[in-house]
């Protein structure tokens, strides 16, 4: 397959005027551009801007999807840090991972009339789902074919190698639910580490050139108060989207991805590589 390039915003609205601007200055970057991105909304902050969202829902370029109703962390995460050892969170009863995802799915249905197939996990995690084939069920019942639960490497923080490329749940019996990892530096690890002035647009575009080269998969995240934090003007994905566009890579979104993917347009070897 050729390099392809899915950039999703994890959408977690610190408060509503932070999701506003966030969209007045993303939106037109992508659409003059003609570039393909993915939205994964806390289903707490589609409620407080659900207006701002609903011009989006019938626009092909923009794919609509969900990152729980709270941001809820389904389980227990682990990171090592300059051998340092810190733990996050604790593994949540199978019914309140169920309330998460089914309540922010209905608010989707309800107030967008729009049904959502994907999802982000909070802060995502070594090998992603892998281990809980109980919570890949519940994702399976709401509907979800395709997550993006993969983000860690095996010390519980960033990068994760390029190499890992997206593969099915099939070994957990869910041959038709897609993981989509996500590649390379989480935006606001690296940032945290390197300073949110410095030039994180020349890390991604790293990135691109080895995916291109490769023909890999890359997914990236991004957070919409993160993108315009000491970048009120989203400058730095500017230059991402536009050094994506002169590579020789596909830029989609994750709906259309999976889709290619299952309709087999598009074919990769469907098991992560070990880091």
């Amino acid at each position: 397959m050729p390099g392809i390039f899915c950039l999703g915003y994890d959408v977690e609205g610190k408060d509503e005027i932070t999701t506003r601007l966030f969209l007045e200055k993303m939106i037109p970057i992508h659409s003059s551009r003609d570039a393909p991105c993915s939205l994964f909304i806390v289903g707490q902050t589609l409620e407080r801007n659900v207006e701002d969202f609903r011009p989006l829902v019938d626009d092909p370029l923009f794919d609509l999807e969900q990152h729980t109703y709270s941001h809820f962390l389904f389980k227990q995460l682990r990171e090592e840090v300059n051998r340092k050892v810190q733990i996050y969170g604790t593994n949540e009863p199978l019914e309140k991972i169920r309330f998460e995802i089914a309540k922010a799915s209905e608010l989707f249905r309800t107030l967008l009339n729009h049904d959502v197939i994907g999802i982000t996990t909070p802060c995502a995690f070594y090998k992603g789902l892998a281990d809980r084939p109980d919570i890949l069920q519940v994702l399976h019942d709401e509907g979800i074919r395709f997550c993006r639960s993969y983000g860690r490497n095996i010390k519980g923080t960033s990068p994760v190698s390029l190499d890992v490329q997206p593969y099915y749940y099939d070994r957990q019996g869910f041959p038709d639910l897609l993981e989509c990892p996500l590649t390379g530096w989480q935006d606001v690890l690296w940032r945290m580490r390197f300073g949110w002035k410095a030039n994180w647009e020349e890390q991604v575009f790293m990135d691109l050139d080895y995916i291109a080269e490769h023909d890999l998969y890359y997914g990236l995240v991004q957070h919409d108060w993160s993108s315009i934090q000491e970048d009120i003007e989203m400058e730095r994905t500017t230059k991402i989207l536009d050094y994506a566009q002169s590579c020789d890579v596909r830029i989609m979104n994750y709906r259309q991805f999976a889709s290619t993917v299952q309709s087999g347009e598009i074919s990769f070897k469907c098991s992560p590589r070990s880091e």
